[in-house]
């Protein structure tokens, strides 16, 4: 379905023939004539004794921009690498591939072509993307990106709807807030104090526009106090509206992209709960019963056309980390030998590395002919939707169920003669997550492991955030005193302007380092919080993510002010106040975000260094596989975007009452934003990650807490600024609770329902458009996926234009299946 989806990992050598029938003893499942007799035992998978072939899986054709091709058979990784064959681990390494990999994983579309008329088309060698693409024009809409998924289309909906939120917010309440505090005239009276026995007069508040334009210079007008709540009352109620119809708006987007493009989740589902350690063919089985008992009504025909099994790659993970050692000991001895590449200790390594690689093949092929490790976990693909559909409406589950399940290793007592079960243990079906948003690597952790690592990842993150939100504080706090002792000495007389620019660039400097740390250090290290919980899906990972990161931004921009200025030293309107600090931090967080996505000091850096890795010339010592990522841009990473913009929303509405010059800050903030982002996932940023509407919906619900954090800023300011909370105020709490509590997304599909007219395709001609496939993203399975798809690309009755790409290729760079690893 999309760009960054396209597998980057050659076909790998075998040299076995994967032809022979096994026989395997297993636990037959009844007939579908007994199932017909019997209602009772419709969907309950019994055993007995039976011998069968291996399950026969669909003969189509596939088309993938980033596999190879090859007409030999697979063979092991132990063959020498020819110089024309593409080897990821090779040393110098030839960066005119590097540049083609670069080319090939830009954020733009293929050309279109007449495949009649092109024969020869360049491509990298790597992975397959086609190196001649078409930009997509600046000012085009997002709906442009749609070749990558709906995820990238739906986050600029999403600052699109943030930004019209904003601008709600500003017409109606904000801009005559504005007006009736710039008219105000508390700030300019003058009070008159008692110090070491002289009468000092000084205004309300301080001389500063940002006091002027707050709530605290319309302390003395009654009536504006009361229009504000009034219309903001009728904001909220009117953005609560909106909301509604914003979902609305993603779901359209979703649908509209979906009825575009087939991708392998239109047919799968995953399946967890399988039992382990059975002697048989885990495929046959499954696919025997889910065609024979997975649905009620036994009249319709569910045909399965894939079965993909998940393994648990601990231990090839960890050869790969040694594979990784090898590789570094051999840049070491080539620098000891003088940059000779065909020195007898880096042949010797070499051996080593090929050997490795040989162990690594040999292992995965015991793991899938054997069922070696297998984690219980499989994403089984059926002829079309609808028989998707059925099978997942016909088979709920509830997370009691799983939690039972889980006490009792796998078992329920309580099956009846309805669940999908096999050996006691109900098999637990979920709508299948896209091929490449499956984290490989983590999806066989037990649920015991995953509670454990996610209840250790809240502690660390608690304990960090807590460590962070006190020195902000006492750094804060510290500040705040040094405003206060500033102005008392300015009042008596005893502070000369060199001190007190002085104090101004301290304080400033150190805002900044609060604001630059939370910006970057905050991300790396939530990042790495996250990372430990080892989530299968990578959509989750970055709802985790997004959820703590915003969280954190938000208490160390917002709460911590609140409990400084506000709660312990009363400082609202005062010098250093909280009227000044937070009105600073608006002015900070509209622009220094947008300025330093503009400046993009990551593509800077990496430009650098690509320039300076590259003069070394075969002096460098990266592989091809590293050569290539170096000449890659830096990854877009979707999550710390969201981060940014919920924080900024929830940030707005909670103090957008007592500074409503901030809203405008932050309504053009998020616009600069947008087209800044906009520029840099078109120009300056590489791709991989699959979004799915999950995260998008995640968001949402996140977005709707502005209700929430808008009642409580308004009761809050309101009583610091007035001394009392208004019923208008207490209404609006009760609503944003309830606004909370609701089952929007319910609603939403009730009022505005979204039709999906998208064709019903069968497996055969679906799957012909397919980028990639569960068998070619499982790390077990896609070397011999790959082989065969290959195999079919090259056969002569094979009408797909793609063929004709996979051998120019193939002409062009002599390769086929060579055989390396590298890491995945």
């Amino acid at each position: 379905m999309n760009q960054s989806s396209q597998n980057q990992h050659q076909p790998y050598a075998n040299n076995q023939d994967d032809c022979n029938d096994q026989e395997i003893q297993g636990q037959g499942i009844q007939s579908k004539q007994q199932q017909q007799s019997h209602p009772g035992m419709q969907k309950q998978s019994q055993a007995s004794q039976h011998q069968h072939p291996h399950n026969d899986q669909s003969h189509h054709q596939h088309s993938n921009h980033g596999h190879l091709d090859g007409d030999h058979e697979i063979h092991h990784s132990g063959v020498d690498h020819h110089e024309a064959h593409y080897n990821p681990l090779q040393m110098p390494c030839d960066w005119e591939i590097a540049r083609k990999h670069a080319l090939s994983r830009r954020t733009a579309q293929e050309k279109k072509k007449d495949p009649l008329k092109t024969l020869q088309i360049d491509t990298c060698p790597c992975c397959g993307f086609e190196v001649d693409r078409e930009d997509i024009q600046y000012f085009s809409d997002p709906m442009s990106l749609s070749f990558l998924g709906s995820g990238f289309t739906l986050f600029y909906n999403y600052l699109k709807y943030c930004i019209i939120i904003l601008f709600i917010q500003l017409l109606i309440k904000q801009l005559h807030n504005l007006y009736t505090n710039f008219n105000g005239s508390y700030c300019s009276h003058i009070k008159r104090e008692k110090m070491e026995g002289h009468i000092i007069e000084e205004p309300y508040c301080p001389n500063s526009i940002f006091l002027q334009l707050s709530l605290a210079n319309k302390l003395d007008n009654r009536e504006a106090l009361e229009m504000m709540q009034l219309l903001n009352f009728i904001s909220i109620f009117i953005i609560m509206f909106v909301l509604i119809y914003f979902r609305k708006s993603q779901r359209q987007i979703d649908t509209t992209i979906d009825e575009e493009q087939l991708t392998p989740a239109d047919y799968t589902i995953c399946v967890k709960n399988i039992p382990t350690g059975l002697n048989v063919d885990y495929k046959y089985e499954l696919k025997n019963i889910f065609e024979n008992y997975s649905i009620l009504d036994s009249t319709k025909q569910i045909i399965v056309r894939k079965v993909v099994l998940v393994y648990d790659i601990e231990e090839i993970i960890e050869l790969e980390k040694k594979l990784d050692q090898l590789v570094q000991s051999k840049k070491d001895a080539i620098n000891k030998s003088n940059f000779d590449f065909h020195h007898e200790s880096v042949k010797k390594i070499d051996e080593e590395i090929e050997h490795l690689e040989h162990q690594i093949h040999k292992i995965e092929e015991e793991y899938e002919t054997h069922n070696t490790n297998f984690a219980g976990i499989a994403f089984i693909s059926f002829d079309d939707e609808s028989m998707k559909q059925v099978v997942l409406q016909d088979n709920p589950h509830t997370q009691w169920e799983r939690m039972k399940s889980h006490i009792n290793r796998g078992q329920l007592k309580s099956l009846t003669n309805n669940d999908l079960q096999w050996k006691g243990q109900k098999l637990f079906l979920e709508q299948a997550p896209e091929p490449n948003d499956v984290d490989w690597e983590f999806i066989h952790i037990t649920t015991s492991e995953k509670i454990f690592k996610r209840v250790r990842a809240w502690v660390y993150y608690i304990l960090f955030e807590s460590a962070a939100f006190f020195i902000i504080y006492l750094i804060s706090h510290r500040l705040a005193l040094l405003g206060d002792e500033a102005h008392e000495e300015e009042l008596k007389g005893k502070l000369d302007q060199d001190t007190k620019r002085k104090i101004n660039i301290m304080s400033f400097s150190i805002s900044m380092t609060i604001v630059l740390f939370n910006k970057f250090g905050v991300a790396k290290i939530v990042h790495y919080i996250v990372d430990d919980e080892k989530i299968s899906n990578k959509t989750k990972f970055q709802i985790s993510f997004v959820y703590k990161y915003a969280l954190a931004l938000f208490l160390n921009a917002a709460i911590i002010s609140f409990l400084v200025d506000i709660v312990i030293l009363k400082n609202v309107k005062g010098a250093g106040g909280f009227i000044q600090n937070e009105s600073q931090i608006f002015v900070l967080n509209a622009i220094l975000p947008p300025f330093i996505w503009c400046v993009d000091p990551w593509s800077l850096c990496k430009n650098i260094w690509r320039k300076y890795i590259m003069s070394k010339g075969d002096k460098a010592l990266l592989t091809q596989q590293e050569a290539n990522k170096l000449m890659e841009e830096p990854d877009y990473l979707s999550a710390k975007r969201y981060s940014d913009v919920m924080k900024t929303m929830w940030f707005t509405f909670m103090y957008g009452t007592a500074i409503p010059l901030g809203t405008l800050f932050s309504a053009f903030g998020i616009l600069i934003y947008y087209f800044v982002d906009y520029y840099n996932i078109l120009r300056r940023r590489t791709v991989k990650e699959s979004i799915s509407i999950q995260l998008s919906t995640e968001m949402i619900e996140m977005l709707e807490y502005i209700i929430a954090w808008c009642a409580f800023g308004e009761m809050i300011m309101t009583y610091t600024f007035f001394k009392e909370v208004s019923k208008i105020d207490i209404l609006l709490i009760i609503l944003a609770v309830l606004y909370q509590q609701l089952p929007m997304e319910d609603i939403s599909e009730y009022l505005f329902p979204v039709e999906n007219n998208e064709e019903i395709k069968p497996y055969a001609e679906g799957s012909a458009n397919f980028d990639t496939d569960y068998d070619r993203e499982n790390p077990i399975t896609k070397h011999k996926a790959l082989a065969e798809w290959n195999k079919r690309q090259q056969s002569v009755d094979n009408p797909h234009p793609k063929n004709q790409k996979i051998l120019a290729q193939q002409e062009e760079f002599g390769y086929a299946g060579d055989g390396h690893y590298g890491r995945r």
